[in-house]
């Protein structure tokens, strides 16, 4: 049988041990910050706009990232839709005055790519407007219902987004 004074030993040898490897597990390896990392990509404010390909309406490829630089204005709609064909002379009266550094692209969600081009040039408009024909895009902004307008700064990072018809009004307070 052990002494008091050698139980003593044991415990407090005991106690240091525990102290020392509790102390050591919390001086592990931190999370490495980086100076400045990538926003998480979701089609929310705050979060980097995801990014796209669509053919606009003479088949040209146009790609979201090469806009970086640039704040851009994604705006979702269709044909049927009588709010967003209401809107559309806001959005060509604003993109005959904005900043050179902002960016208009129009996503159309209808099939029928030779209404829509006909549509556009009937009323004289002279934004751009791309074909989501396979909606991946709508998927990938999550969207509900048009029209639905998305702002992403020159940085990708989206900064609003707007369900629901908007104005020249206000599009000229979102971009400024």
């Amino acid at each position: 049988m052990r002494s008091f004074p050698e139980k003593s030993k044991t415990f407090g040898l005991l106690t240091v041990i525990v102290f020392i490897t509790l102390y050591l597990a919390g001086c592990g390896k931190t999370k490495v910050e980086t100076a400045n990392p990538e926003p998480e990509i979701k089609p929310y404010e705050g979060f980097l706009a995801p990014d796209f390909e669509l053919p606009d309406l003479s088949g040209r490829k146009v790609r979201l990232s090469n806009f970086r630089g640039k704040t851009v204005v994604l705006n979702f709609w269709s044909l049927n839709c009588s709010y967003c064909l209401a809107e559309m002379p806001d959005f060509e009266e604003f993109n005959a005055t904005k900043p050179e550094n902002v960016a208009i692209l129009m996503i159309n969600l209808d099939r029928d790519a030779g209404r829509v081009a006909t549509y556009i040039k009937n009323k004289g408009y002279t934004f751009t407007v791309l074909k989501d024909d396979s909606a991946q895009t709508v998927r990938s902004y999550l969207i509900r219902g048009v029209p639905t307008t998305v702002v992403a700064g020159g940085d990708g990072v989206i900064k609003a987004r707007i369900e629901g018809q908007v104005t020249k009004q206000i599009l000229d307070s979102l971009v400024n």
